[in-house]
């Protein structure tokens, strides 16, 4: 049985649950192999067709890609709906006597084939409007100035005709308004108005443009603040695989204990949190290392607090940050 390098990476030219699982070795010429995939747990560690089991089982994946030194297959839906993120999970090819670890990184799940394993699917949010202008409201048309009785007056003398001008221009001001306003209303100007982008189309297009994350991040934080958690998620992981240090630490906050959230976040995870602000202590990003102190000195004076269960004390609060 032989060891290799193993890395696993969301599939982006699938549409939803589909990962790439490349081993470091050459693997013969077959385009169909099946995988041995296990986890640790007493009761059922094999991922079989039908899901988690005790038994052994395997799984199918397709070669789509042979370098060499390296061969590179996918699974789709019914292995990647089933395997939580972070997960450490031990991939055997079988026949082959080949196997690597790997931490299951996030991907997209199929819509409508979420699994017991993986939290519910955030609420659909009913359509944006097609167009901004069917929002605003009609206004309620000016109630009319009361009645003054004229008051006679001498005859005056006779004046210059620049004085209309102070008459027309207010009254020219006020149909150009009402043509505008009637132009949007009718569609007419449609042509002049650059539609509003969607979430989701302005997602789509960061995912082929968006190469260091920064503009995907800021997506996230505008998807929550519109109530689409769906899009903020699927965002600002995107963002974090593609070196954004922003969104890592933004993601750590909301599994640490401490500054837990909720809405963004399952459950609180103080090691998916400490491994993150260890992650970004490394790469010189300006307040984790605070963050990860802060982290630490909360399991230490909490030893009865349920969250730190199965803390990893000793891989990030033990020794130097420096």
């Amino acid at each position: 049985m032989t060891q290799v390098p193993l890395q696993v990476t969301e599939d982006e030219s699938r549409l939803f649950g589909h990962a790439l699982i490349v081993f470091a070795q050459e693997m013969g010429s077959s385009r169909l192999l099946r995988l041995s995939i296990t986890r640790k747990s007493a009761d059922t560690p094999y991922l079989g067709d039908g899901g988690w089991q005790a038994r052994p089982a395997t799984v199918a994946a397709e070669v789509v890609n042979r370098t060499t030194g390296s061969t590179t297959m996918v699974v789709g839906p019914e292995v990647c709906d089933r395997i939580p993120v972070d997960l450490q999970v031990k991939i055997e090819v079988d026949g082959l006597n080949v196997w690597g670890n790997a931490f299951w990184p996030p991907v997209t799940p199929q819509p409508g084939g979420w699994s017991q394993e993986l939290t519910t699917p955030p609420v659909a949010l009913p359509p944006l409007p097609e167009r901004f202008i069917d929002r605003v409201p009609v206004p309620d048309p000016p109630s009319p100035p009361p009645r003054i009785e004229p008051v006679p007056q001498p005859v005056p003398k006779p004046k210059s005709g620049w004085r209309y001008l102070y008459f027309l221009i207010p009254l020219a001001l006020l149909l150009a308004a009402a043509g505008t306003y009637g132009g949007y209303r009718l569609g007419w100007l449609d042509s002049w108005i650059p539609p509003v982008e969607t979430l989701a189309a302005r997602f789509e297009r960061l995912k082929q443009r968006d190469r260091d994350g920064h503009e995907l991040f800021a997506l996230s934080g505008d998807a929550y603040r519109q109530g689409d958690g769906g899009i903020g998620l699927q965002a600002i992981n995107l963002a974090m695989e593609r070196g954004n240090q922003d969104a890592k630490l933004q993601i750590a906050r909301w599994y640490d204990p401490i500054s837990f959230d909720p809405a963004k976040a399952d459950r609180p995870d103080a090691n998916k949190a400490a491994r993150y602000y260890f992650e970004l202590v490394i790469e010189g990003k300006a307040g984790a290392k605070d963050l990860l102190r802060s982290l630490c000195a909360k399991n230490a004076n909490s030893p009865q607090d349920p969250t730190f269960n199965g803390f990893l004390t000793s891989t990030y609060c033990e020794g130097t940050l420096e």
